[in-house]
């Protein structure tokens, strides 16, 4: 039996590391610009990602890990999105298609994920996609029953 996996394993190097190619990290001459991914910005949201994440659905460390920053992620750039528009946010149901002009966009969203609070939501990022993609074969199991009998009367 491994040991559980430790959210506090997990450092905001990790995610930078991870995702250096994603996010526009605050350099370390102005750490706290409010332009840029601050260390503090992951820390919030690696807080917000383990109040949904199920440690014991991943098997070992590395796959946990993994999915844990995508979760980790995407409630990130929800953080962002909510920033930069401040009071001014509204929340706004998934897109089913778009037209502007001549052009028109339609995106099909499994009814399964629309029915779920947490999979729609996490339908709104790249990031939240990529974990329902790592998650969802691991929610997919079979059983069997098997008839049978005690001897106690």
């Amino acid at each position: 039996m491994t040991a559980e996996f430790d959210f506090n394993s997990v450092t905001v190097n990790d995610f930078k590391s991870y995702f250096d190619r994603h996010f526009p990290f605050a350099p370390a001459t102005d750490p706290d610009n409010p332009e840029y991914v601050r260390d503090k910005d992951i820390e919030i949201a690696f807080k917000q990602a383990q109040v949904n994440f199920n440690k014991t659905v991943f098997g070992n460390d590395d796959d946990t890990k993994i999915a844990y920053l995508f979760l980790t992620a995407h409630y990130l750039c929800m953080d962002m999105r909510m920033a930069q528009t401040g009071l001014a946010s509204v929340g706004q149901y998934l897109l089913s298609s778009k037209s502007v002009g001549d052009v028109s966009a339609s995106y099909s969203i499994p009814q399964a994920y629309l029915n779920s609070p947490l999979l729609s939501y996490l339908t709104s990022t790249e990031f939240g996609l990529k974990y329902i993609s790592l998650l969802y074969p691991r929610m997919i199991g079979s059983f069997n029953i098997a008839l049978g009998a005690t001897t106690v009367r």
